[in-house]
């Protein structure tokens, strides 16, 4: 806005450039520098509520002054044309020129009608620029015009200064009305300014004049007392605008840790910092805001450029509100969605319910999630940093997907010590990554208090800052970056360090070895020579074997056999045990051996000495029922064959019997025997051997050693499916019966040899005696002990046809389960058992195909889990 002193200082600069030697060129640089300092000086800016441009204000002036006097043949808007041109050479501000031809243009302009007459004089005529122009291209009035000038100036003050004037209704070209400030004012009235900042306040959730909150929802509302000066599209917008306030609001009480709705844990701490520091950065937009509008009322209350500034679209309102909210509101409405997911969650079930925001189309929100994911990510990222760099676990909230047990011992580090805590994985950390770094800390750990190493990983420090400084790539789509790499490189250090101890100084390979030849009878001549040995105390009674007695035993066995060439170290691990027997056990039920492992061979293989122990009772009892096979049925067999050759008319029939029944059972054993010692314990161990051979890591090779007990499980039918156990341990029974019976068999039968010998040296000795003959009681005696012992035959027949029915029966339902199995090398393996169809042929359910109604008709079924059939009860 104009005051008088610029407004006369204006004037004269344009008097300057208007007097006669500036027209005529003699000093036109003067006057122009003298404008010029005059417009720098005064910072002049006198812009006026015109909205025309610099050049249509310089287009009216000259159509203004067009008709004016001419001299020279020029007219005045030549000589005006001429200045302005000058005047744009001025390095001048570009709004001051501006605002300088626009108030010419006011000066040009006729206060009074347009329409008035015209033959007055044109000093009284003209406008103001007018007179002025005219008084400089008069040369005989020069004194006179400077009157003239300091008249128009004095007559035109109270204008200059833009003062009211209620009787001066328009001016200027178009009859533009004059600004009424008192109008201006009004047009800004306090009411509309309380209604723009009452949005404004809602943003940051603080109520205001209009605006009040709803203590139920939380939401905004409008005031009942001060809603009737509200108009019903102000009404609505103000509850458009209000939304962000309860977004806003959300996202503060998830920040705030005292009302418990927050994510728990360093993770969620980091999410909540994250949430602050986007409030914050909120919070500074809104402040801009009412900064802005707080500005824009002191410049009405003043009036200085109040029109200016409206008319260039600075006030701030309703509908540019609305404008502006929509990306904070959008931002809010997705900031407030994560964090009612995240309410008390912690860890990596955090980091994977953030995650589950990503790749939603949207650009912002995923920069956002992304943001967020990073901020989270931190803290995991450092306690993963220090568990694979130094075996570190600083989880005081439990929020690491590793956990370390505390009420385990250092023997059970590597397998019972640390686990992963499944619940607390990213979605983003696959499980191979996980056991990774499951296993890089552990390793650490084992070298530092197993095998007592104290030195650092190599570049520690620049791994260290690599992954701490790369937080955001953990949750990379593709596991090829830096941070990934870091990763492996610890993994594969600290695994090849441990790989490199264990096969070397602690002889990993050799002791494998070992166990496989004694534990799992790989060692033939020593079982044997150990089961004779020992065969006296197998047959005792439980309660009668002590271990101290087998010790030397098992000294001698070792001594006697190729065992004595092994590596000493091999064989000072291996040690018999006795069990705690049970009523019934002897010698055979509660003997076996143990390897026993020390440091950190423990540590690795004591997870798998319960899986050597069950393999064990397997093959130990395999062993026994060869060593009642051979070293007692066969033998005694043939041993009594040729001394009862006599009583052949009585036992043949029985013998013959026996002697099939036993091959028989023999031929089983010794399939057995192939199959399990041959086919599944060394082709496996060959496999396991190429493995370990190229293995690269620890893990590889306790991976392959485990597969290949498991592997061996199955082989040995120590499997889930007890039908198969069963069934083999009734065929045990089966032999050890018919042992008892081939026992009490030729027991019965030595009897009868017995008596019949003492018989006939009774006739010897009678006929040396001169006696012969029997006595009548002598021969009924003998009579009565030959039908008994005929009735004991024909008994031990029946019992050992019952014997032999309930052995073929065993292995008819041993052969099922095998044929049943999931499994097709034991598939193979019962179809080898019965190569020539012997049992198929005698039972009916080994003949029919192995479908549903046949699989139902078995005996074997009942114990096949994978089937259910509900049977009718007897009252249907």
């Amino acid at each position: 806005m104009w005051n008088h002193s610029l407004a006369v200082q204006a004037r004269k600069a344009y008097g300057l450039l208007g007097e006669e030697p500036c027209i005529i060129g003699n000093r036109p640089h003067l006057a122009i520098a003298e404008l010029s300092k005059m417009v720098a000086e005064n910072n002049l800016d006198i812009r006026d509520s015109n909205m025309l441009s610099e050049r249509e204000c310089v287009q009216k002036i000259l159509k203004l002054l067009s008709d004016r006097k001419e001299e020279d043949g020029k007219t005045v808007s030549d000589y005006f044309h001429e200045l302005h041109r000058k005047l744009t050479l001025i390095n001048c501000v570009p709004h001051m020129r501006h605002s300088l031809m626009t108030h010419l243009l006011s000066m040009a302009d006729n206060s009074d009608d347009d329409k008035s007459s015209a033959n007055e004089d044109p000093r009284s005529q003209g406008d103001n620029l007018t007179q002025i122009l005219f008084c400089r291209l008069d040369s005989r009035s020069s004194s006179s015009s400077n009157q003239n000038e300091m008249e128009l100036v004095n007559r035109n003050g109270a204008g200059s200064s833009h003062s009211y004037d209620s009787s001066q209704s328009s001016f200027g070209f178009r009859k533009q009305s004059l600004p009424n400030y008192l109008d201006a004012t009004k047009m800004f009235p306090d009411s509309q300014h309380d209604v723009v900042m009452s949005a404004i306040y809602s943003f940051t959730g603080v109520q205001g004049k209009y605006l009040k909150k709803d203590v139920v929802t939380g939401r905004f509302k409008l005031d009942p007392q001060n809603i009737k000066f509200l108009t019903t599209g102000q009404a609505g917008m103000l509850l458009r605008l209000s939304e962000l306030g309860y977004y806003h609001d959300r996202v503060v009480k998830f920040s705030d840790v005292s009302t418990g709705f927050n994510a728990i844990g360093s993770m969620g701490q980091a999410l909540i910092s994250k949430l602050k520091e986007e409030l914050a950065n909120f919070h500074g937009q809104v402040a801009v805001l009412h900064d802005k509008i707080q500005r824009f009322r002191l410049v009405a209350m003043s009036g200085i450029g109040y029109r200016e500034d409206r008319d260039s679209g600075d006030e701030l309102t309703l509908f540019k509100l609305l404008a502006w909210y929509i990306k904070p509101l959008h931002r809010m409405q997705w900031l407030t969605k994560i964090a009612d997911a995240c309410q008390i969650k912690k860890g990596g079930e955090l980091a994977s319910t953030v995650y589950d925001f990503l790749d939603n189309g949207n650009d912002m929100v995923n920069e956002l999630v992304e943001d967020l994911l990073t901020a989270i990510c931190g803290p995991l990222v450092r306690m993963i940093s220090k568990w694979i760099l130094e075996g570190g676990i600083s989880d005081i909230h439990r929020e690491f997907f590793v956990k370390s047990i505390k009420d385990v011992g250092v023997d059970r580090l590597w397998h019972d010590k640390f686990r992963l805590r499944l619940p607390m994985l990213p979605k983003f950390v696959p499980i191979e990554l996980a056991n990774k770094i499951l296993m890089t800390g552990k390793c650490i750990n084992f070298l530092r208090e197993i095998c007592e190493e104290q030195g650092m990983m190599k570049e520690r420090d620049e791994l260290m800052k690599v992954m701490e400084s790369s937080a955001a790539q953990i949750f990379s789509y593709t596991p090829d970056t830096s941070w990934h790499a870091a990763v492996e490189t610890c993994y594969q250090q600290t695994s090849k360090h441990v790989l490199d101890i264990m096969v070397g100084p602690h002889k990993l390979l050799d002791h494998l070895y070992g166990m496989r030849r004694y534990l799992l009878l790989g060692q033939g001549d020593f079982i044997s020579i150990l089961i004779e040995n020992m065969k006296n105390e197998l047959e005792r009674p439980g309660l009668d074997v002590y271990a101290n007695d087998l010790t030397s035993m098992l000294d001698s066995a070792l001594r006697c056999t190729n065992a004595q060439y092994d590596d000493p170290d091999i064989l000072n691990h291996l040690d018999v045990i006795v069990q705690r027997p049970f009523n019934g056990d002897i010698g055979w039920d509660i003997i076996s051996l143990q390897y026993i492992v020390h440091g950190p061979l423990a540590a690795m293989l004591e997870s798998t000495m319960p899986t050597y122990k069950v393999l064990f009772k397997p093959l130990w009892r395999m062993k026994h029922m060869e060593f009642v096979l051979s070293m007692k049925i066969w033998k005694e067999q043939m041993g009594n064959a040729k001394a009862l050759r006599t009583m052949k008319s009585e036992i043949g029939k029985a013998s013959h019997r026996l002697n099939l029944f036993t091959s028989e059972i023999m031929h089983f054993i010794h399939q057995m025997q192939y199959y399990v010692l041959f086919e599944v314990i060394e082709c496996n161990w060959v496999e396991l051997q190429k493995k370990m051979q190229k293995a690269t890591t620890l893990d590889e090779i306790l991976e392959a050693h485990e597969k290949f007990l498991q592997t061996i499980l199955v082989g040995c039918f120590v499997s889930n499916k007890a039908s198969v156990e069963h069934s083999l341990e009734v065929v045990y029974d089966n032999i050890i019966e018919l042992e008892k019976w081939q026992s009490s068999f030729y027991k019965d039968c030595f009897q009868e040899l017995s008596a019949r010998k003492k018989l006939s040296k009774i006739v010897e000795k009678s006929e040396e005696e001169g006696v012969y003959g029997l006595t009548n009681n002598m021969i009924l005696q003998r009579d009565q002990e030959a039908k008994m012992f005929a009735e004991k035959m024909d008994i031990a027949c029946r019992g050992l046809e019952v014997i032999a029915t309930d052995y073929e029966k065993a292995v008819s339902s041993f052969l099922m389960s095998l044929n049943s199995s999931d499994d097709p090398n034991l598939q193979l393996f019962g179809t080898r058992l019965d190569f020539n169809e012997y049992y198929k042929k005698r039972d009916t359910n080994l003949s029919k195909p192995l479908t549903f109604e046949h699989m139902r008709m078995s005996n074997v079924f009942a114990l096949n889990s994978r089937f259910v059939i509900c049977t009718p009860s007897c009252q249907e």
